[in-house]
């Protein structure tokens, strides 16, 4: 008899970005109130899924960069991203906090390329989503994406950071 728990769960990356990109789309339309309600507690469903994947982060990607920095430079890469990384969560948690537009514009513009370099597709999408959201002035989503988007980045400051000191990758 085969052990149901035995079989890997197939990765629902695909389809939660599909799902994020199909609401991304539905918040810029005009939505009436109870409809823009429902979207905010959509969003903030996907990010709680999204957190369980945001950390993860594609190696090759990370790899590749490693590789195309050169083993004198790569230490040196390593030790800043994880520096920016830290100074941005530090920076968008405060922003956060006080929704201050401007700040959450702009650290989520850096951690959208940050994240992008590094792998973590599921980061950068949500960070995408998040600046967006700040754009907009938009306090549901914002108040929904934030911290799915800070627990993804606590996963890639670990991982840079185990990159850093020679560690596995941290998934």
């Amino acid at each position: 008899m085969v052990d149901p728990f035995a079989v890997p769960l197939p990765d629902p990356t695909p389809q939660l970005r599909a799902l994020r990109a199909a609401l991304t789309r539905l918040a810029g339309c005009a939505l009436p109130g109870p409809a823009r309600v429902a979207l905010a507690e959509a969003q903030m469903a996907l990010s709680a899924l999204e957190s369980l994947h945001s950390g993860t982060v594609d190696r090759s990607v990370f790899d590749a960069l490693m590789a195309m920095a050169g083993p004198e430079v790569a230490p040196e890469l390593v030790a800043q991203m994880a520096a920016d990384l830290r100074a941005v969560r530090v920076a968008l948690a405060v922003a956060l906090d006080g929704m201050d537009w401007a700040g959450i514009r702009s650290q989520t513009h850096v951690l959208v390329a940050l994240a992008g370099s590094a792998g973590a597709r599921g980061l950068e999408q949500g960070s995408q989503a998040l600046n967006l959201a700040a754009h907009e002035t938009d306090a549901l989503r914002v108040r929904a994406l934030g911290p799915g988007i800070l627990t993804g980045l606590d996963g890639l400051i670990r991982f840079v950071e185990a990159a850093g000191s020679g560690g596995a990758a941290v998934k």
